[in-house]
C-alpha cells in the first residue's frame, strides 16, 4: 500500500487517499456493525418501550427513526455489511468464472470462442438491472433467509459482470498471445498451461483490479436498484439501503428529510470511495502514463551514458575543442532560413523536472539539409517538435526559434500562441513525421486529407484544392494519382503512404520541411527512391530541410551538414565531408566507428561443405488463407535451403519477402504447406507441438524486439531460466548458477538476475535475449533481426558479442535481416529472398561484391554507406538502377 501511495503525485495521490479512506470506512462499518450500531437493524423498542415511528434526530437516535421505527443510523451500519458482503461475493465469483473463461476463449479461438463470444454478447446485450432483477427472481426462489437472499443478490451481480470480465481479459489475451515472449516460450517447448499461466494470465490480470473496483461501485448502485424496487434481500434478514430509500420516498413529501438522505449519503459516498481508488488504479497500473523524474534516465541513455564516458576517456576532451566543434558557423547563421539559439525544453513531471534539452543552436539555409543525428535520448524529436509548438502542456520552451521567410520578414516561433501558429504550420514550416501509418488518419482518404490541409491555408474551391492534391501525388511519384487521390490510407503502401506525407509537406511550398526519421520504418530501396525525392523537391523549390535521423548512411547521402547531439545538447556540427573525415569530439568519432559499413565487412570464415546439415529446408512453401472470396496468400513458395555447423547464413529481403515466416518454420512456431523441414536428420513438418517438444532443447531463437520477446513480469533470472525449467532436469540451485554462467557469457553481471526487463537497456536485453536462446546449447540458432531495434553504438556491441559467442560454441545460426551491412560483417553464406523465393545464394563476398541478379544489384545499390564521397560515387554509378522502384 505504501510503495502504491509513492508511485502516485498530486491530483492522483489526492484522490487514492481520499478513495481508500472511504472504502475503509465502510469496510469498518462491516466488519464491526454489532458493536458500532446502537441498536439491530430490526429492533424498534428496547426494554419493551418502542422507538416511535419517524422520530427526528436526538440524542438517543442520533440519525433519528424510520416509518417502522427502527434506528436510521443503526440500518445505515447494518446496511454497510450487507453491501460489502454482496459485492465481495459478486466480485470473487465474477473473477473466478468470468477471467478463465476469457482467458480459454483468446487462447484457443475455433469454435469455442465462437459460442462462448455468442452466450457472453447475448448476456450483455440485456440492460444490467433487468438482467439482475430476472436473474434475482429466478434465483432467489422465494427464500427468506440471509445467506440465501445475500446468495441471490450476489449471483446476480455476477451474471451481469461476467461477461464484462470475459470480453476484458478475452481481448487482452488476444494481443497478449501473440507477444514474442509468448513465442519465445513456445520455441523452448513449454507446455500450453504454463503459457497461459505463467506468461498470459500474468500480463493480462493487470487490468482486472481496476475492473473489480470499478464493478464494485456499479454493484453498489444495482443492489441498492434491486431494494429500491423490492427485488432485493428479505428487508427482515439484512439491512439494505435500496429498500430504506423506497421506504423514505413518502417522508421527503412531508419534511422527514433523515429517513431518505442518510442510507443515500452512504450510497453516494461508498460508490465514490470505490471509483476513487478504481480510477487512480487505473492512472498507478498504466505504464504510459508513469512520469520520469528529473534526476533519472532510461536504462538505454545510461548505456548511451557509458560509451559517451568511455569514449571521453579513451581520446581525452580538449574544452576548447568541444566548444569549437559544437559552435554555430557564422556565415550560415546570415542567411539562415530558421536559427535556434539556445533552444532548451524542460518537462514538467510529477516528479522533478526533466531536461530533454539544452541550450541548442543551429541554423538551416535556404535549400540547405541538415541533419541532426544522436541516439536514444539525445532530445532530436524534442528539439523538433518543441518548433512548430507541438510539445505536451507540461513542456517549458526556452531560447530562441527564428523564422526568416523573406528579406526582411522574421518572426519568433517560440511563445507564439496556438492560433498565430496554425498559420505558420504546413504553410511556412511543415514536418514529415517518422511512421506515415500513424500519422494520416485512417478513416478519411488521402486526398481529403490533403484537401483539408490546403483549404486551412488557402481560399480555393474544393475543386481546385483536389486538382493540386493530384499534382501534388503525380510530383511526388505516386502511381496512378488520379485514383490513388480516393484511397485510404491502409490501401497504400509504406512508401507510398510517406510520400503521402511529403506531398502534404510541399503542397503550400514551405520555407522549412522537418523531416524527422522520414525513412525509418521503409524498405532500403524504397527509402533510396524517397531520399531522392527530398533532394528533387529541395533543388525544385529551395526549401531548407531539417532531417532527423539515426541512420548514419542517409546523413552521408543526402545532408549538406550534420549536427550531433547528445543527452540534449549538440556536442558536434560541421559539414558533412568534415565530419565523417575528420570528427572532432570523440563521441562522435566512437558513433561513425560502430556503424557498419557494407563492402568492408570481415565476415566469417567459409564452413566446408562436408560440415554437418543442421537446418535444411526441402521444397517449402507456406500459404495464408484469404479473406472471404479472396485466394489464399503464398508467404514463402519452394524454398530449399541448407544451414551447417558453424555456419552464419546471412537471409536478407525487403519487408514481406517472407524472410521471419521462414525463420519461424525452423523452428516449428509455423506449420508448412509443402515441403520438409529436416533438423539433422529429423524432420518435424509434421510433429504435433506435445511430440516436437523434446526437439525443441535444439532450437534457438533471438527476437527482432528485445523488449517484446521476454515476459515483463518475469525476473531475468526467470526468463533466462525458462528453458532449463522445461528441457532440463536440473535443481533450482543448478539453474541459478547456470543462469549466473550464460549472464556471464554475454557479458552481464550476476546482479542483472533480479530485475526486470523494463529495468535493463535495449542493448543489455538483447544480451539477455540470447543468453536464453543460449541456455540449453542449441544446434541451430535463429536471430530474427536482433539488432534493429537498437542504438548504432550498442548494435555495435552486441554484433560483437554475438560474432564471439559463434566462433566459440559453433552453432548454425540463421541471421535474419534487412541490414546488409549487418549481414557483410556476420556471415559466411547469404540468401536473398524475394516475394517468398530464394533469388540468390551464394558465399557472402560473391552475393555482396558481385551480384548475379538485378534484385540484388537493386537492393546493394540503394544502401547508403557512410562515407559522403564514396556514397556520391555510388549514387553516380547506379543511375537509373532504382527508378521502378515505387
Amino acid at each position: 500500500m505504501i510503495s502504491l501511495l509513492k508511485s502516485t503525485h498530486g491530483l492522483q495521490r489526492g484522490m487514492l487517499v481520499a478513495g481508500l479512506a472511504l472504502v475503509t470506512v465502510f469496510l469498518l462499518l462491516a466488519v464491526f456493525a454489532p458493536w458500532l450500531a446502537p441498536y439491530g437493524f430490526n429492533e424498534t423498542r428496547v426494554d419493551g418501550v418502542p422507538f416511535g415511528t419517524q422520530q427526528p434526530p436526538s440524542a438517543e437516535h442520533w440519525w433519528g427513526t424510520n416509518v417502522g421505527g427502527q434506528d436510521v443510523l443503526s440500518r445505515v451500519i447494518y446496511g454497510a455489511r450487507t453491501a460489502v458482503v454482496v459485492i465481495v461475493l459478486a466480485v470473487v465469483f465474477s473473477l473466478v468464472i468470468g477471467v478463465p473463461l476469457g482467458l480459454l476463449s483468446g487462447f484457443l479461438s475455433g469454435p469455442v470462442d465462437r459460442v462462448l463470444v455468442l452466450v457472453m454478447d447475448a448476456l450483455y446485450a440485456f440492460p444490467s438491472l433487468l438482467l439482475a432483477i430476472v436473474v434475482a427472481i429466478v434465483v432467489g426462489g422465494g427464500s427468506s433467509g440471509v445467506v440465501g437472499g445475500v446468495l441471490a443478490a450476489a449471483i446476480a451481480l455476477t451474471v451481469v459482470f461476467i461477461p464484462q470480465y470475459f470480453r476484458v481479459v478475452r481481448n487482452a489475451t488476444l494481443a497478449v498471445k501473440v507477444e514474442p515472449y509468448v513465442d519465445a516460450a513456445r520455441v523452448v517447448g513449454t507446455s500450453t498451461p504454463r503459457i497461459l499461466f505463467r506468461h498470459i494470465l500474468a500480463n493480462v490480470r493487470q487490468s482486472v483490479p481496476v475492473i473489480a473496483t470499478l464493478n464494485a461501485s456499479e454493484a453498489i448502485l444495482t443492489l441498492a436498484a434491486l431494494g429500491f424496487l423490492g427485488f432485493g434481500i428479505e428487508p427482515s434478514s439484512a439491512a439494505e439501503w435500496g429498500y430504506d430509500l423506497n421506504k423514505a420516498m413518502s417522508d421527503a413529501t412531508n419534511g422527514i428529510w433523515w429517513t431518505g438522505i442518510f442510507p443515500g449519503m452512504a450510497i453516494v459516498l461508498m460508490v465514490l470511495g470505490v471509483t476513487l481508488v478504481g480510477e487512480s488504479l487505473n492512472d498507478v497500473l498504466n505504464p504510459l502514463l508513469k512520469a520520469r523524474g528529473g534526476d533519472t534516465t532510461t536504462s538505454d541513455e545510461e548505456e548511451i551514458s557509458a560509451e559517451y564516458e568511455e569514449a571521453v576517456a579513451e581520446s581525452g576532451l580538449d574544452e576548447e575543442v568541444a566548444q569549437e566543434a559544437a559552435a554555430l558557423d557564422a556565415d550560415v547563421r546570415r542567411v539562415s532560413t530558421l536559427s535556434l539559439t539556445d533552444l532548451a525544453v524542460t518537462f514538467h513531471t510529477g516528479a522533478a523536472p526533466v531536461n530533454a534539452v539544452k541550450g541548442v543552436s543551429f541554423d538551416v539555409a535556404p535549400g540547405e539539409v541538415v541533419a541532426v543525428v544522436g541516439e536514444s535520448g539525445s532530445g532530436k524529436s524534442v528539439t523538433s517538435r518543441a518548433v512548430l509548438g507541438l510539445l505536451p502542456a507540461t513542456a517549458e520552451v526556452s531560447g530562441s526559434a527564428l523564422l526568416r521567410t523573406g528579406d526582411s520578414d522574421s518572426r519568433e516561433l517560440n511563445g507564439m500562441s496556438e492560433r498565430r501558429l496554425r498559420a505558420v504550420r504546413g504553410n511556412q514550416v511543415s514536418m514529415i513525421f517518422q511512421e506515415p501509418g500513424t500519422a494520416l488518419d485512417p478513416v478519411y482518404t488521402v486526398g481529403w486529407q490533403i484537401v483539408e490541409m490546403i483549404r486551412a491555408h488557402r481560399d480555393i474551391s474544393k475543386k481546385a484544392a483536389r486538382a493540386r492534391a493530384v499534382e501534388l501525388l503525380e510530383m511526388v511519384g505516386l502511381p496512378d494519382p488520379e485514383h490513388r487521390v480516393d484511397y485510404y490510407p491502409h490501401q497504400l503502401s509504406g512508401g507510398q503512404k510517406q510520400r503521402v506525407m511529403i506531398a502534404m509537406a510541399i503542397a503550400l511550398e514551405p520555407d522549412v520541411i522537418i523531416a524527422d526519421e522520414p525513412t525509418t520504418a521503409l524498405d532500403v530501396t524504397v527509402q533510396a527512391a524517397i531520399i531522392q525525392l527530398l533532394l528533387d523537391l529541395r533543388d525544385r523549390l529551395g526549401t531548407a530541410i531539417v532531417l532527423i535521423t539515426h541512420n548514419m548512411g542517409v546523413v552521408a547521402d543526402v545532408a549538406d551538414r550534420a549536427v550531433v547531439m547528445y543527452r540534449g545538447e549538440i556536442v558536434e556540427q560541421a559539414p558533412v565531408d568534415r565530419l565523417f573525415t575528420a570528427p572532432r569530439h570523440p563521441y562522435t568519432r566512437r558513433l561513425l566507428d560502430a556503424v557498419p559499413h557494407l563492402g568492408q565487412g570481415a565476415g566469417a570464415p567459409v564452413v566446408p561443405d562436408t560440415a554437418p546439415p543442421v537446418l535444411s529446408l526441402q521444397g517449402v512453401t507456406v500459404e495464408f488463407a484469404g479473406r472471404l472470396g479472396q485466394p489464399a496468400f503464398r508467404a514463402v513458395d519452394g524454398v530449399d535451403l541448407v544451414v551447417r555447423r558453424g555456419e552464419v547464413l546471412g537471409l536478407v529481403g525487403e519487408s514481406g519477402s517472407g524472410k521471419s515466416t521462414l525463420g519461424r518454420v525452423a523452428v516449428g512456431l509455423q506449420k508448412v504447406t509443402e515441403g520438409a523441414v529436416l533438423i539433422g536428420e529429423e524432420d518435424i513438418t509434421t510433429l504435433s507441438d506435445r511430440r516436437l517438444r523434446p526437439h525443441r532443447a535444439r532450437f534457438g531463437f533471438v527476437f527482432q524486439d528485445p523488449a517484446a520477446s521476454l515476459n515483463p513480469q518475469m525476473t531475468i533470472s526467470e526468463c533466462v531460466a525458462e528453458p532449463l525449467k522445461v528441457q532440463s532436469d536440473l535443481s533450482a540451485a543448478d539453474q541459478r548458477a547456470k543462469v549466473a554462467a550464460l549472464l556471464d557469457r554475454v557479458q552481464l553481471s550476476a546482479s542483472y538476475a533480479g530485475r526486470y526487463p523494463h529495468e535493463l537497456s535495449g542493448g543489455q536485453r538483447q544480451r539477455v535475449s540470447l543468453a536464453r536462446a543460449l541456455a540449453l546449447d542449441p544446434d541451430l540458432l535463429i536471430a530474427d533481426e536482433p539488432t534493429s531495434a537498437l542504438d548504432v553504438s550498442v548494435q555495435a556491441k552486441v554484433l560483437d558479442l554475438f560474432s564471439e559467442l559463434q566462433r566459440e560454441l559453433q552453432f548454425a545460426c540463421l541471421f535474419i535481416s534487412h541490414d546488409l551491412a549487418v549481414v557483410d560483417a556476420l556471415s559466411n553464406r547469404v540468401a536473398v529472398m524475394r516475394q517468398g523465393r530464394i533469388v540468390e545464394e551464394g558465399l557472402r563476398q560473391d552475393v555482396l561484391q558481385s551480384p548475379k541478379e538485378d534484385y540484388t544489384r537493386k537492393l546493394i545499390a540503394a544502401v547508403p554507406v557512410p562515407d559522403p564521397a564514396e556514397q556520391r560515387r555510388r549514387r553516380e554509378a547506379r543511375g537509373s538502377l532504382l527508378s521502378d522502384v515505387e
